[in-house]
């Protein structure tokens, strides 16, 4: 027979190892699970007439087994989805061992075994809620034409109408006030371009750029003093 402590002992040295990683919920939910398979594999082991087994190739068939188990429940779920449902049934987890490849009409003989060994069910720990990234609102309930299995509805700040814009301004004072303030503006850009433009002198000697000037110089057909437009 084989020694059933060796797969303890694979168990608690996973133990000790992953203690490093078990300071969140989330974490001690996972880790819970993860050490009921590796129990299940060393059990198996010492079934098949395993005497000592080598940590890894305990934890090589417990990812395996949690992998094989992971895909048995999301191929439920899409069986289920594609009919219509929320919660899958007996049914569905037929029809995905049989898409699977497994022959189901070996479980009832296989579960009868006389040499199987019972299991300690794990520790009943609730699974960890992942936090929402914004939440604006209360959920709004379903009304009594939709049927309570049907998904709930998302949070309101999905679909209520908020605007993003501001209401158009109307007021005539305002509106007056805003157009000048533009024309200033333009005015203020326009001569700052035409003083970069062209040659300009200052008012002050000490500080050439708080008032440029640009002369004008007289035009071919027309009268015109040389002065200074100050900009």
């Amino acid at each position: 027979m084989a020694d059933t402590g060796t797969g303890g002992s694979s168990s608690s040295g996973t133990q000790r190892s992953g203690g490093k990683h078990s300071s969140t919920p989330a974490d001690n939910y996972y880790l819970a699970r993860r050490r009921t398979l590796q129990v299940v594999v060393s059990s198996l082991l010492t079934e098949a007439g395993f005497e000592s087994s080598e940590k890894a190739a305990v934890e090589t068939m417990t990812e395996m087994l949690q992998s094989y188990i992971s895909e048995i429940g999301r191929s439920a779920k899409s069986f289920c989805e594609h009919t219509a449902r929320t919660q899958p049934t007996l049914s569905d987890i037929v029809v995905t061992l049989v898409e699977m490849g497994f022959n189901v009409e070996t479980l009832p003989a296989y579960a009868k075994r006389s040499q199987r060994m019972v299991i300690t069910a794990p520790p009943v720990t609730n699974q960890p809620m992942t936090p929402k990234a914004l939440t604006a609102g209360q959920n709004k309930p379903h009304p009594s034409h939709i049927p309570g299995h049907f998904p709930e509805f998302p949070d309101p700040h999905t679909y209520i109408k908020t605007p993003t814009y501001r209401e158009p301004v109307s007021d005539y004072q305002i509106l007056r006030e805003k157009a000048a303030s533009q024309r200033r503006d333009v005015e203020r850009a326009l001569t700052r371009f035409m003083a970069k433009t062209g040659e300009t002198q200052s008012l002050f000697k000490d500080d050439v750029s708080t008032f440029p000037c640009k002369t004008i110089n007289p035009v071919a057909g027309h009268i015109v003093s040389s002065k200074m437009l100050c900009v």
